[in-house]
């Protein structure tokens, strides 16, 4: 009876892809873009910002108002004209002088102060002629929408990242399956060998019972590497928005065959998204120093006004009335608080400036650190390479050793152990290959993206 010893170490393409291999995982990254909730989250920020700017536009265009109000009053205060007091007495005498009653005795009256009867009915429209304030105000919101859309690139990158790196894991657990299925099949024919030398009188009965212990940790760490797939599988699927056990389609290329990448020197990308917002930043911050300068300038708005004023509710040329007036106003003295508001934009520059540079320098060094990690992670894969091919060599000699009774079983199972073990040290180098692949993709910013 011939074991079979060797681990497939290639994946078996178990259906037919409806993708083609290279672009399967370029299909998913858009995918997620295209429906990852916290993205779309980030998106309805970012249409709010740019809401925010139209909102500011909107205060430069003549605002048109129709206000109307009838008065209805009763009591409140007074003032008392004495008419009959002033006019009575010269009625009189013009009376006497003219031998007639042609000028009759007035009383004295009282005006009420509330209107009553009143109707005032207009159209107001109000310009502002000169306000710095509203000038200042837009470019804050303007540079606020970029901003937002560098944040929303940022989270971009940060996502494309995660969802490669979740497709790597799950083609890492899928091949631990497949590693685990194939020793499962080696140590299960080495069950059955072994029964068949107790049969046939050529061994004893402890060697089954060790062969069947083999075959119950083959099958926990099997198990195990089920449930990794199905929680990578859901994880995947969760960036996606999708439900977790919806199918994935694999690219075995894309995790037996990692290509190498160049690192080059670690410069900082001038792509990096961080960096345009906190220039964006700086911006507003440049502009809110400009609007709080901008309070010694004096604002000039005007207002035209027509429409109907009088007693009842009538709209006849006697109530027709339009009014148009210029308003000036400048703020001369505030108890020197526009003067410390300056003082705390211009720290605010400065502080914005220090981030700069110390994000440029963090940058740079995380370019740094992507790039060694990289390196090491790919010599890694080059050694777990050696060492795979040395333990399935091994195996195989003591294989052939064991069936010619040179070999005790425990030296099988020990050369069966090391085999398995190295071809899950080097499905994970590969996957620590990808990874540290999309880790410097992500710090070079070298992905695509599009706003």
């Amino acid at each position: 009876m011939i074991i079979k010893p060797v681990i497939s170490f290639l994946f078996l393409c178990g259906c037919c892809l409806s993708l083609p291999a290279q672009s399967i995982l370029d299909h998913y990254v858009q995918t997620g873009l295209d429906s990852n909730l916290a993205l779309k989250q980030k998106t309805f920020d970012l249409q709010k910002s740019k809401l925010d700017l139209k909102i500011a536009a909107a205060l430069f265009v003549p605002q048109v108002n129709l206000a109307s109000q009838y008065t209805v009053s009763e009591g409140g205060r007074s003032i008392g004209l004495p008419i009959g007091d002033l006019l009575n007495g010269v009625y009189a005498t013009l009376n006497k002088l003219t031998a007639s009653n042609k000028f009759p005795v007035v009383g004295n009256q009282s005006i009420q102060f509330l209107p009553n009867d009143f109707n005032d009915t207009r159209v107001e429209v109000l310009l502002p002629l000169l306000n710095t304030d509203l000038i200042y105000n837009k470019a804050i919101k303007s540079e606020m929408v970029h901003s937002q859309q560098e944040d929303v690139l940022i989270y971009k990158r940060e996502l494309v990242k995660t969802i490669k790196q979740a497709y790597y894991h799950y083609l890492q657990a899928d091949k631990a399956i497949r590693i685990y299925d194939n020793a499962l099949e080696t140590v299960q024919e080495n069950l059955r060998f072994n029964e068949k030398l107790v049969k046939n009188n050529a061994a004893t009965k402890e060697v089954i019972a060790r062969a069947r212990a083999q075959v119950s940790q083959v099958e926990t760490s099997l198990l195990e590497a089920q449930n990794n797939k199905k929680n990578a599988a859901a994880y995947f699927n969760f960036l996606l928005n999708r439900p977790f056990e919806f199918y994935i389609e694999t690219d075995s290329t894309l995790f037996e065959q990692p290509q190498y990448i160049t690192t080059g020197p670690a410069e900082v990308p001038v792509l990096r998204e961080e960096l345009a917002k906190l220039r964006s930043v700086k911006k507003v911050y440049e502009s809110n120093l400009k609007l709080t300068d901008g309070a010694k300038i004096p604002k000039l708005n005007a207002a035209y006004d027509i429409g109907f004023q009088g007693n009842g509710f009538k709209f006849d040329n006697a109530q027709f009335y339009q009014l148009a007036a210029v308003q000036f106003q400048w703020t001369l003295f505030r108890g020197y608080e526009n003067r410390y508001k300056i003082r705390q934009a211009k720290i605010d520059i400065a502080s914005i400036d220090n981030q700069y540079n110390d994000a440029q320098k963090q940058m740079q060094l995380q370019v740094s650190m992507a790039s060694n990690d990289y390196q090491s992670a790919w010599a890694a894969l080059q050694s777990t390479a050696d060492e795979m091919q040395s333990t399935r060599e091994s195996f195989d000699l003591t294989a052939k050793r064991y069936r010619e009774g040179q070999a005790l079983e425990l030296e099988l199972t020990d050369a069966r152990i090391q085999m398995t073990n190295a071809a899950i040290r080097f499905s994970l180098a590969r996957l620590a290959v990808l990874n540290k692949a999309a880790e410097l993709e992500r710090v070079k910013a070298n992905y695509p993206l599009h706003p």
